[in-house]
C-alpha cells in the first residue's frame, strides 16, 4: 500500500474523534513564540554581517554554508525525534543549542567565529518550524481543515514582533538581537514542556523497533525514501523553486538599504510579507479543496518570483515593501500547501521526518544553492540581473511542481466528512 493509499491525516483525526476541531492552547502559544523568535534574529543576518564589512560574495558564502550543513543536520535530527528521543524532547534540546548559539553573538569573538556561530544558529532554528509542524500534524483532529488557522498564529506574531524589533534596532542598534531571541527561546522551552503529544516517544520507538529491518539504511530518511520513491523529486522541484526564492530573501534586506532604507524599512518588509501571509494560510484549505495542490504550488510560485523579479528594477524601498503584500500571500500558501502535502506522501511515523526534509530542501539545499550563487552574482551583476534571474528560477520551479505532482498526491484537499 503506498502512502496515498492510506487514510488521510484529516479522515484519522476524525477517527479519533472527542476533541472536535479545537486547536490545544499550547500549540497555538508554541506557534507564535517561535514567530517571535525568528523575527529576532532571522530577517537581520545579512544586514549584520553587511555591517560588520563582509562582503555580499561572503554573506552568500556564510548563508549557503548554513543551509549545506542544515540539509545534513536537520533530517538526522528528524531520525531522532522519530525513532529515538521523540519530538518534544529533540525540540527542547535544538532550543538549548541554538539558545547557545545566539548567546555567543553577543561575545566580542573574531569574525571567522561569529560567522561559524551563524552557521550554527541557522542549523537549530530551522528546526522548530518542521519539529512544530510535525507535532500539529499529529496533534489537531482534522490538519487539513485547522493548520493554516493554526500557522497563522506564528505569522501574526512574526509581523507583530518584527515592528517592534524594528524600532529597538534602529535606536539600539543590532547588538540587541541576541538578547532579545533568548527571552523568546526560553518561553518556548517552557512552553514545550507543557505539549502533552498523543503520539508518545515510546509508542514511535516501538513501532521502528518492529520495522528496523527495513529502516537499517539511512533510518527513517531512507525509509521514508523507500515508502515513497516519489519524495525524491518532489524534494529536488522544492529545493529548486526556493533556491530562487531564498536567493531573493537573502539581499532584499541588503536592496533596501542601498536604496536608502533604515532598519526600520528591512523590518517593515518582513512584516508586511508576515501579515499577509495570514490569508495565505488560512484561504490555503479553500483554495485546496478547489484546485489542488499541484495548482495551489504553481500558481503561488509564479506570483512569487513575479515580485522578486521586480526587485532590481523598482526605485525605491517603499515600491519593494508593496509588493510584498503578494509575496506574503504567495508564501502563506505555499507553507500550508507543504506541510498539508506530507501526510500524502508519509505515513504518521515518518512524519517529523517527511516535514524536516521538507524544510532541508527548500530552507536549507533551496537556501544553499540561491545563497552561494546570489552571493556571487549580486555582487558580479548587479541587483537587475540578480533578482530577475532569481525570481525566474522560482518560476521555473512552480512549472515543475505542476507536474511532478500529478495525481492523488497533489489533488484537491478533502473536505469535511459527514460524521466528523
Amino acid at each position: 500500500m503506498t502512502p496515498v493509499d492510506l487514510p488521510s491525516a484529516a479522515e484519522s483525526g476524525s477517527q479519533r474523534g472527542g476533541d472536535g476541531d479545537r486547536t490545544p492552547w499550547t500549540l497555538r502559544a508554541i506557534y507564535a513564540v517561535i514567530g517571535c523568535s525568528t523575527a529576532s534574529i532571522a530577517p537581520f543576518v545579512p544586514v549584520i554581517l553587511k555591517e560588520r564589512g563582509v562582503s555580499s560574495a561572503a554573506i552568500g558564502f556564510a548563508l549557503g554554508l548554513a543551509a549545506l550543513l542544515t540539509t545534513i543536520v536537520v533530517p538526522a535530527w528528524g531520525h531522532v525525534a522519530d525513532a529515538m528521543l521523540g519530538r518534544l524532547r529533540a525540540f527542547r534540546i535544538g532550543l538549548i543549542v541554538a539558545a547557545a548559539a545566539a548567546a555567543g553573538l553577543m561575545l566580542d569573538l573574531p569574525l571567522a567565529v561569529i560567522a561559524a556561530i551563524v552557521v550554527s544558529f541557522t542549523i537549530f532554528a530551522s528546526l522548530f518550524l518542521g519539529l512544530t509542524d510535525a507535532l500539529a500534524v499529529a496533534e489537531l483532529t482534522a490538519p487539513e481543515r485547522q493548520y493554516g488557522a493554526l500557522r497563522a498564529h506564528a505569522s501574526l506574531s512574526y509581523a507583530v514582533a518584527l515592528i517592534g524589533i524594528g524600532f529597538l534596532y534602529s535606536w539600539a542598534g543590532y547588538g540587541a538581537a541576541p538578547a532579545v531571541f533568548l527571552l523568546w527561546a526560553g518561553i518556548a522551552f517552557i512552553l514545550v514542556g507543557r505539549v502533552r503529544a498523543k503520539t508518545s516517544a515510546a509508542a514511535t520507538r516501538g513501532a521502528w523497533k518492529a520495522d528496523a529491518e527495513t529502516s537499517r539504511r539511512l533510518g527513517s530518511v531512507g525509509r521514508a525514501f523507500a515508502v515513497q520513491p516519489r519524495l525524491w523529486i518532489v524534494l529536488a522541484v522544492f529545493a529548486v523553486a526556493f533556491a530562487g526564492m531564498q536567493a531573493g530573501l537573502a539581499f532584499i534586506g541588503i536592496r533596501i538599504v542601498e536604496l536608502g532604507g533604515k532598519p526600520s524599512d528591512v523590518a517593515l518588509s518582513f512584516s508586511v510579507s508576515a501579515l499577509t501571509e495570514i490569508p495565505g494560510l488560512v484561504a490555503a484549505g479553500w483554495m485546496g479543496r478547489r484546485l489542488g495542490l499541484r495548482w495551489l504550488f504553481a500558481i503561488s510560485l509564479v506570483l512569487y518570483g513575479l515580485c522578486i523579479m521586480s526587485w532590481g528594477i523598482l526605485p525605491s524601498a517603499i515600491a519593494i515593501n508593496a509588493t510584498r503584500l503578494v509575496t506574503g500571500v504567495a508564501f502563506g500558501s505555499l507553507t500550508a500547501a507543504r506541510v498539508l502535502l506530507v501526510p500524502r506522501l508519509l505515513p504518521e511515523k515518518l512524519q517529523t521526518t517527511g516535514q524536516v526534509l521538507v524544510v532541508a530542501s527548500t530552507t536549507g539545499l533551496g537556501a544553499v544553492l540561491g545563497t552561494m550563487i546570489g552571493g556571487v552574482a549580486y555582487g558580479s551583476l548587479g541587483p537587475t540581473v540578480f533578482f530577475v534571474g532569481a525570481g525566474g528560477v522560482a518560476i521555473a520551479g512552480g512549472i515543475a511542481s505542476w507536474f511532478v505532482l500529478a495525481g492523488a498526491v497533489g489533488g484537491r484537499l478533502r473536505t469535511r466528512s459527514a460524521g466528523s
